[in-house]
């Protein structure tokens, strides 16, 4: 681990600028050829996905590098043994890039908010609520919930750099982040997860919201109810009385009125976001990756032109290239060539088999199918394989109508599996980084603090998808 964020300190400057800008064309070219699909332009988006992914596995971590290097060689393997030609090639590589531009074009969003101020209002008002170890835990888990499709991972970031100074014990951290950032993954149409699921089952945001906000809003008042009802022992290790210090930074904050509009300003944002994203749905009936990411581009520019700060750009924008660069190597190589193999995959005997088995399952009980899918997620996941190839694998072998139900009701089996599976894994991103947060081992945080919250996302999961199915 040391070595390899040696090597990554070693990366000129100018190889940085050129991933970046690679990258950054990759995007381009991905959202061009939505709206000028000719061949030539398809191809040449081939070549920059392929350098990019060349580009980036030597910066991948161990385990990512290693599996994307078997998925892209095996992929490419089995394509030139059934004969394919070049464009069937062409639609492998490419077929996770929508995803991998949402991944890469939403920090965009946050550019806003961080210049706008509107994080120290949050701030303000965490320090206000430290002596409550529930209330901050709600604020927590909510700003996470709210923040989340937005920020991504780095909304986790984000919280950590609020509340590192409040001395808050890293059972309630790491309680607190799990359970907000695991409701996020189940319902936002900016998350990679929701995202990729509708794009298989070729499904409309607005036909899925209702089921994925219903159920994420559930789990966040159970991740708030267990921590109330069963932690309450951990309440003693908050501060009962605010550090002079942190009275003294409250003080000089500023007025609560100028704090409590930035809220309201933030707020008003948050929901002129989202509703802009499912109105161009509704209206244009584009895919919702598309959306995201051309409104990820747009939300900066207009913000900067409108309160004329097109200069304040400059430098988060560096430091976007730069989070990129250094930050998105393992969701570049795995998401490629997840895509590759999954297209390989997709015509062999053994898709078959796995289709055949799980339509049987399905035949003989859809509750017996829903358990099966969530616990083979659960423990493919467990062991080290990312998210994204297990659910892609599973997904594309899946007719709603063959297994009885709506591609709605399926979409959300697989939301409520991947919320669970980063949560419990150690190996996930997601769990990685709250752990190296509160300094804590994977296992721990996933398994021991919040085991009993992914139970009860399994058993309310089950038969809450079994009863709307």
């Amino acid at each position: 681990m040391q070595a390899h964020v040696k090597a990554e300190s070693q990366v000129t400057p100018r190889a940085l600028t050129l991933k970046s800008g690679l990258l950054l064309s990759m995007c381009f070219f991905y959202l061009v050829h939505f709206f000028v699909p000719i061949l030539v332009l398809q191809y040449g988006m081939t070549l920059l996905t392929m350098a990019a992914f060349f580009l980036c596995l030597p910066k991948a971590s161990p385990f990512p590098r290693y599996f994307a290097s078997m998925m892209f060689a095996v992929g490419f393997f089995l394509a030139f043994m059934r004969g394919e030609d070049l464009r069937s090639m062409s639609d492998g590589v490419l077929m996770n890039l929508p995803l991998l531009t949402l991944v890469l074009l939403v920090p965009l969003l946050s550019i806003p908010f961080k210049l706008g101020g509107y994080f120290q209002a949050i701030h303000y008002y965490l320090q206000k609520m430290v002596a409550d170890s529930k209330k901050l835990f709600a604020s927590i888990s909510l700003f996470l919930f709210c923040f989340g499709p937005i920020l991504n991972l780095g909304s986790i970031r984000v919280v950590h750099d609020m509340v590192k100074d409040l001395k808050l014990h890293p059972v309630l951290l790491g309680k607190a982040y799990l359970v907000g950032f695991s409701t996020v993954i189940l319902w936002s149409p900016y998350f990679a997860s929701v995202a990729l699921v509708l794009y298989y089952l070729e499904l409309n945001v607005t036909d899925y919201m209702l089921l994925g906000i219903s159920f994420a809003l559930i789990q966040l008042v159970v991740g708030n109810l267990l921590y109330a009802l069963y932690y309450k022992k951990w309440q003693r290790y908050t501060p009962k009385e605010e550090p002079e210090s942190q009275q003294a930074t409250i003080a000089n904050s500023g007025s609560a009125a100028y704090y409590r509009r930035k809220m309201l300003r933030l707020v008003g944002l948050l929901v002129l976001l989202m509703t802009i994203i499912f109105l161009l749905e509704y209206m244009t009936r584009w895919p919702m990756m598309l959306l995201v990411s051309l409104v990820a581009i747009l939300f900066p520019v207009v913000w900067s032109i409108l309160n004329r700060k097109w200069k304040a750009l400059n430098q988060p924008f560096a430091e976007y290239r730069r989070n990129m660069e250094r930050s998105m190597n393992n969701e570049v190589v795995m998401f490629i060539s997840a895509g590759v193999f999954a297209t390989a995959l997709s015509d062999t005997a053994f898709a078959a088999s796995i289709n055949q088995w799980l339509n049987l399952i399905a035949s003989e009980s859809f509750l017996l199918f829903s358990v099966t899918v969530v616990l083979m997620i659960l423990l493919l996941t467990f062991i080290g394989i990312h998210t994204i190839v297990v659910v892609t694998v599973l997904i594309i072998q899946m007719d709603p109508a063959v297994i009885g139900t709506s591609p709605a009701v399926l979409a959300l089996l697989f939301m409520m599996s991947w919320s669970m599976s980063a949560a419990l894994s150690p190996v996930n991103p997601f769990n990685l980084l709250v752990s190296s947060s509160v300094g804590k081992p994977g296992v721990i945080v996933g398994l021991r603090w919040n085991g009993i919250y992914i139970a009860s996302m399994f058993v309310i999961g089950i038969v809450f998808v079994y009863l709307i199915h």
